[in-house]
């Protein structure tokens, strides 16, 4: 009678278990060399995301009875205090947020390092707007710096000749031999003609978000997917708050056009071309139909209606966004969601902040303020 496990059976299951065990191998060293470029920098963040005021602290700060005691309440918080202790309340919470941008482009992984610090090139752009709208508007040089979040890709000493300049033909002699050169050149002429600040926003939103999505097209593996739902959710909410604006500025087709930014998750080219053409808010939410932001505008028709203001509709697109954080976190839990949560949760607490403050400076009850938030709160 022949062995239950002949030599040859039992070499072919040995070897079975080898190829089982190899795989095994492959796979762990797989999921070890995707998750540990990420160790050091999702600790840093989760240390920080610690410190982000929870639901009681915001709260407490909005039935604060007086200013003095809002302000006190923020200065307790440590990493606030050492800009609340130099500058006014709103630019030191750029500030803040400028700083956790620079961090976070510094440690992250090599791969995403680019797509990181595109986030810099916004306080580049913010600076360059405030200066040619203050020298357009004749603000003197102290008030621009006042104004100025130092924080971002150019060298100091551009943004000090930046700030010395008399106009926006040296604004542009400045940043000869910067990547804004060519985005100034194209810019000013319809912004001189126009003298409408959403030309200029346009144009540099758009600079940015082009930026932003070349960086992801160079990244290639599962992380991208939740990259890409950030940059191009981001970039939709840009081209519907050009649209609305520009209706409510008056332009037209053609001036507004070139502006548009292509790249978007929700809008199709056909699609942004009809809102394009809309002439009242009305048909741009019937053209919206079938997409996530028919709603999030419909909810807040009534207060634009009552109010006019069409930045009520803008901060609503803007609270959508930021709330996709946290369901982008969940899709990637190890590696690139932990980091992109914190942004969001990081901008939503100081747009909360600056939320609040201007409420309080408004004499807005504490009930009022809270519906004007942004969700997410740790």
């Amino acid at each position: 009678m022949a062995d239950a496990f002949s030599p040859d059976l039992l070499t072919i299951i040995l070897l079975g278990a080898g190829a089982a065990a190899l795989i095994i191998v492959l796979v762990a060293v797989r999921q070890f060399s995707q998750f540990a470029p990420f160790a050091y920098p999702n600790a840093r963040v989760m240390a920080r995301k610690g410190k982000l005021l929870d639901r009681k602290q915001i709260m407490d700060i909005i039935d604060a009875k007086k200013m003095e005691e809002t302000y006190n309440l923020v200065e307790e918080i440590p990493e606030y205090k050492k800009y609340l202790d130099k500058f006014p309340f709103e630019k030191a919470l750029d500030m803040q947020l400028a700083e956790t941008h620079e961090l976070i482009a510094k440690i992250s992984p090599d791969k995403f390092k680019e797509f990181f610090e595109i986030l810099l090139s916004r306080w580049d752009i913010k600076n360059i707007k405030n200066i040619i709208v203050a020298k357009e508007m004749g603000v003197g040089v102290e008030e621009i710096k006042d104004a100025i979040i130092p924080f971002g890709r150019l060298k100091k000493d551009v943004l000090d000749r930046l700030i010395d300049s008399e106009n926006i033909e040296e604004i542009s002699e400045v940043l000869k031999g910067t990547e804004y050169y060519e985005l100034i050149e194209n810019t000013i002429p319809l912004y001189q003609e126009k003298k409408i600040i959403l030309t200029l926003e346009a144009s540099f939103d758009k600079y940015y978000y082009d930026r932003w999505l070349e960086t992801v097209s160079n990244i290639s593996n599962e992380d991208v997917e939740v990259l890409n739902s950030l940059v191009s959710t981001q970039i939709d909410i840009i081209n519907l708050k050009i649209i609305l604006r520009s209706r409510v500025d008056g332009l037209e087709f053609k001036d507004i056009e070139d502006y548009i930014i292509a790249g978007g998750r929700q809008l199709s080219p056909w699609k942004l071309k009809d809102l394009l053409g809309a002439e009242k808010i009305g048909d741009i939410l019937s053209m919206l139909e079938g997409t996530d932001y028919v709603d999030v505008l419909r909810d807040n028709i009534p207060e634009y209606e009552k109010t006019s203001s069409i930045s009520t509709l803008e901060f609503a697109l803007e609270r959508y966004s930021m709330e996709l954080g946290g369901m982008l976190y969940k899709r990637r839990p190890s590696t690139i969601g932990p980091i992109v949560d914190f942004l969001n949760k990081k901008e939503t607490e100081i747009n909360n902040l600056k939320v609040i403050l201007r409420a309080k400076q408004e004499g807005l009850p504490p009930k009022m303020i809270r519906k004007m938030l942004t969700g997410g709160l740790k």
